[in-house]
């Protein structure tokens, strides 16, 4: 039965966070005030974590109203937050088109920022006013969007299930024979001629390593202790070593190990907090990192869990996807039965994730319904092809149009240019800094830097055998700006006395593209095809080649071999870098590809803030993405945008084009403002002033101007 699903996103910018929602019905965004501060997050979540540890006591009783209290407060408060406004009303149809047209409706959380990423989401209740829960109602998942989920497995009978179960000496023992028993009587009972479910008799990580090589495997089943290492900032299951003590695998070894499995579609970790990620990177988690190396269904813990909320989960997670019902349906009906047959709180402890597709096995023809569709893919309607089709296959007709690609409504208040700051002579690049410091990189050698509230000259770089400037990047502090120069060379200048602190030569002739990491300890450039990491003490510590597709208009316009604009992700451990086959990667610190996002054409501009990336295309498009890949918002084709800049709260985006206009898109709307022109020439860089004192551009000649900014600027909603 083809199912329907309904995506949340939830997005963290500062104070408040930023709501989407995308189904069949249809799309809605909204803006809301966090509901609880950094502080009170913690201990909100201290709170409910106690009340979960209380429900399986014996020393209080099951049904306690008072034992329950702060976790349905808590689950109140956050669906009051998220489904609000529009996003309700979307809820609500998309809910009743699933019981009209006797479909299943699944709600994917796709959730970005340091702090939603750590809450419990499964706790939402039903915004109909049933005083339940919402996961315990509809598959409530874990969205991971990836750049490439692996595809529906078309399966040959039977299903192949690999156990292990963990018996390290030196940790408590867990009741796993009863697991594992149960386990395979259940899927041998309910269908013992298409399931096998083969127990490792060992323990060990080669024992699982061998049998993940040498056999084919559709199912992993982990029976182990678990946990987070807050010092190396990663999950890990313990196993035993050869003389029987417990032995950490850390997630990122884990998911090295998943590789050899390549036939693996889904992973059951019954291990406390499987699912538990650090502040800063939801993929640090053991089980997002099976979802990144390429398992597309994983079922993780969140918290400890009891083994025997874990045995009755698991139990009743199998009996169900052995009837042949999708993971996420299974998932559902296993919370209902530890509720009802434990009454404890943990039946929201276990979580599934899902890498973009619902349909994980394809069995062959006749021996099963048809399965739930994947969500829309957005990054392929983008691109003008129907979600499930490649370019180039049926003459489908074209879906219908997007609401985030949709012309915004124009008529807002435009910048007006108030002035010019400064005369530079020619310029190639410009660059805002701290404390509305500006650089530019002048046609005439010197990298010169001014005060850009007043316009006056703060300092002047110069370095002896040293071809022009034509790139900068400012450090976190108003002390270092990197320049990159014609010859090859980049220097990183102390401005307190005007001479190089560092100095590298990358060679001539291989882009101009450079950024510093948000702690100033990295500093990234594009050498052709590569990125170069360099350290605070100017030594090379990463070469990150980038591969490349090759696409018609790069080769034409004689740019291909080259990088475009890079940045430093605001976790300072990933790279945002363009591509000229109109993909911009997201990369791990070990160079590894976690995300992307695909353009029909090159991307000459880039900018990025921690609760969206915003891409400017040779299209003439300007595109707004959230960090997980999803398209938010893009405008209608235009003059191709060079250059582009967030306000301080990333509501309001600047868009300078290649005919010397500028536009104010106003992102919580999705209005913009007539195209302003002020001195006609395009301009070599452009960004807001701190303290709300304008915007500031300079164009190829050297002209610093001061735009004001419209009074909407600074009301609700973006409405004037």
């Amino acid at each position: 039965m083809k199912g329907l699903p309904f995506r949340l996103e939830i997005i963290e910018a500062d104070t408040s966070w930023v709501v989407l929602c995308s189904s069949e019905c249809g799309e809605a965004t909204v803006r809301v005030p966090a509901p609880y501060s950094g502080e009170e997050l913690r201990a909100v979540l201290a709170e409910v974590e106690t009340a979960l540890t209380r429900s399986f006591s014996s020393v209080v009783t099951r049904r306690s109203a008072q034992t329950e209290r702060p976790v349905r407060e808590f689950g109140e408060r956050l669906t009051g937050a998220v489904l609000r406004d529009e996003i309700l009303i979307q809820f609500d149809r998309c809910r009743s088109r699933a019981r009209a047209e006797d479909r299943p409706l699944r709600v994917l959380i796709g959730a970005n920022g340091p702090r939603v990423e750590r809450i419990p989401w499964e706790y939402l209740v039903d915004p109909a006013g049933r005083d339940d829960y919402l996961s315990l109602r509809v598959p409530v998942v874990r969205n991971l969007r990836l750049m490439n989920p692996a595809p529906p497995l078309s399966l040959t009978l039977p299903l192949r299930v690999l156990g292990i179960s963990a018996r390290p000496r030196d940790l408590p023992v867990l009741d796993e024979q009863r697991e594992r028993e149960h386990i395979a009587r259940v899927l041998q009972e309910k269908s013992s001629d298409n399931v096998d479910v083969h127990w490792l008799p060992g323990d060990r990580w080669e024992d699982l390593r061998d049998a993940l090589r040498f056999g084919t495997w559709h199912v992993l089943h982990c029976v182990c202790h678990g946990g987070f290492d807050e010092e190396q900032n990663t999950g890990f299951l313990e196993l035993s070593r050869d003389d029987g003590s417990a032995r950490p695998v850390y997630a990122r070894d884990f998911e090295r190990l998943i590789l050899d499995g390549t036939q693996l579609r889904l992973i059951v970790l019954n291990a406390c907090e499987s699912a538990v990620s650090g502040a800063d990177d939801v993929f640090t988690s053991t089980a997002a990192n099976l979802i990144r190396a390429g398992v597309p269904a994983v079922v993780a813990m969140q918290y400890e869990i009891t083994d025997q909320a874990a045995f009755t989960f698991a139990s009743s997670f199998y009996e169900h996807v052995a009837q042949g019902l999708p993971v996420d349906r299974a998932v559902t009906f296993a919370r209902q039965d530890v509720k009802m047959s434990l009454g404890s709180l943990e039946w929201a402890t276990p979580v599934l994730f899902l890498a973009d597709r619902t349909r994980i096995f394809s069995v062959p023809k006749g021996q099963q319904e048809e399965p739930p569709d994947a969500p829309v893919d957005l990054r392929k309607r983008d691109r003008d092809v129907p979600p499930g089709e490649e370019p180039g296959t049926s003459a489908a007709p074209p879906p219908r149009p997007h609401p985030a690609t949709a012309p915004s409504e124009p008529g807002l208040p435009a910048p007006r240019r108030t002035g010019v700051l400064a005369e530079l002579g020619w310029c190639d690049h410009v660059a805002l800094g701290p404390r509305n410091l500006l650089a530019a990189a002048c046609g005439d050698g010197l990298v010169r830097v001014l005060d850009a509230s007043t316009g006056l000259t703060v300092a002047r770089c110069t370095l002896a055998n040293c071809a022009r400037p034509v790139q900068l990047a400012w450090g976190p502090w108003r002390r270092h700006v990197a320049s990159r120069h014609e010859d090859g060379k980049i220097v990183v200048w102390d401005l307190q006395t005007e001479v190089p602190a560092r100095l590298l030569n990358v060679g001539p002739g291989s882009g101009a593209s450079l950024a510093f990491s948000g702690d100033g300890h990295w500093l990234a450039v594009a050498v052709g095809e590569h990125v170069h990491v360099y350290d605070a003490n100017g030594a090379q510590v990463r070469d990150i080649p980038v591969a490349q597709g090759r696409k018609a208009g790069a080769w034409q316009s004689g740019v291909h071999g080259r990088l475009g604009p890079l940045a430093f992700a605001p976790d300072g451990r990933h790279l945002v870098v363009a591509g000229t086959d109109g993909v911009v990667r997201q990369l791990d610190v070990r160079g590894r590809q976690v995300a992307e996002w695909q353009h029909p054409q090159p991307v000459h501009a880039l900018a990025v803030t921690p609760g969206v990336v915003a891409t400017g295309c040779a299209d003439g498009r300007v595109r707004v993405w959230s960090w997980a890949g999803r398209l938010l918002r893009s405008t209608p084709h235009g003059p191709e945008p060079t250059h582009l800049a967030l306000s301080a709260d990333a509501s309001v985006l600047a868009v300078s084009d290649i005919e010397g206009l500028i536009t104010l898109w106003d992102l919580r709307s999705g209005r913009t403002t007539a195209p302003a022109e002020g001195s006609g020439r395009p301009s070599v860089g452009i960004a807001f002033l701190e303290g709300g004192q304008g915007l500031v551009a300079s164009t190829r000649q050297g002209a610093v101007e001061h735009w004001t900014l419209p009074d909407w600027m600074a009301a609700p909603g973006g409405d004037a």
